[in-house]
């Protein structure tokens, strides 16, 4: 998962609305969202090189996606699988405090990584954010939030421009399109070379990597994936791309919240 935008209590019909692309190398296998058959209670991408996921929901009502958080420095092999994070938490395993005393005592077994979970279709004003680089942990305000590959709300223009676009269309207060999401979330507009962030990568590849939806023959955007939580029930889209950009295949999934 490379960028996502979350609107937490800023639609009337929606409390919790988060738009997701993930970007990937295209060789690397995994599987479209699907309910897990080892772990029935998770609906999520499966990464089957290392069995975890980048962003996913459970039948409890629970939230998570992992972002990789980029220094320019290599990754170390042996690290565990920062996608593993996500299948903890989805499985249901650990209550919050739990997990959170897991996240704060082993963080430095993985490389970078950012995390947002919670129980999003009990409460979406209690998702938290974990990152990795200076192992702090926050509660995300009601508000509009982007994150990438580095600390959330930072202003790199993907970030700040996908927020201003979000916010423009969630503040009609008019039904959500999924038509319009996509407006948002496969924009290609690159930023200007005096904007760019500095994250330890070529100025070249910086650039690269600037767009909201990323195309490249061999590492792109591979799937965006909305979520949109009701007060009744959460209905969700997903889309995933061939190196081309062009959509492979698309789904949806829409059920009711447990019993609360």
């Amino acid at each position: 998962m490379c960028i996502l935008f979350l609107a937490i209590n800023r639609h009337p019909d929606y409390p919790l609305i988060v738009a997701a692309n993930r970007d990937e190398y295209f060789n690397r296998p995994s599987r479209s969202m699907h309910y897990w058959p080892d772990y029935p209670e998770i609906l999520a991408g499966r990464d089957t090189l290392q069995g975890g996921s980048w962003l996913g929901v459970n039948t409890a009502g629970r939230f998570c996606a992992v972002t990789n958080f980029r220094t320019g420095e290599p990754a170390h092999a042996q690290a565990k699988s920062r996608g593993g994070l996500v299948q903890q938490y989805l499985s249901g395993a650990n209550t919050d405090c739990h997990f959170i005393n897991h996240l704060q005592n082993g963080y430095k077994h993985y490389n970078p990584f950012n995390l947002v979970f919670g129980m999003a279709a009990a409460n979406p004003g209690q998702i938290r954010i974990f990152s990795s680089q200076d192992a702090s942990l926050h509660r995300l305000a009601d508000g509009f939030h982007s994150l990438s590959n580095g600390f959330i709300g930072q202003h790199w223009p993907k970030m700040s421009h996908g927020v201003q676009r979000l916010s423009a269309l969630i503040n009609r207060n008019s039904p959500i399109k999924v038509s319009e999401l996509n407006a948002i979330m496969r924009d290609q507009t690159k930023a200007d070379p005096d904007c760019l962030p500095s994250t330890g990568v070529s100025r070249e590849l910086e650039r690269h990597l600037s767009s909201i939806f990323i195309s490249g023959s061999d590492y792109g955007t591979r799937t965006t994936t909305y979520l949109l939580y009701s007060h009744q029930e959460l209905t969700i889209h997903e889309i995933n791309y061939h190196s081309d950009g062009n959509t492979v295949d698309e789904q949806m999934f829409s059920h009711p919240y447990p019993d609360r």
